[in-house]
């Protein structure tokens, strides 16, 4: 087999991969950020509040 040939083609699969990856990233980046923790803690602190609050006034 020529060596060569496998090195090049290996080049170019690491390069695709390099590639593919960064533009991944680049639509990560673009994404706006879920809210659903700042829901779920929200809630949560919400929740706990209340049974403080509950638990005080009996």
């Amino acid at each position: 087999m020529n060596h060569s040939s496998k090195k090049q083609q290996h080049e170019q699969a690491r390069k695709k991969h390099k590639h593919d990856a960064q533009a991944h990233a680049r639509e990560l980046a673009r994404q706006k950020p879920s809210t659903t923790a700042a829901w779920v803690l929200g809630v949560g602190i919400t929740i706990l509040v209340v049974g403080v609050v509950l638990a005080l006034a009996l």
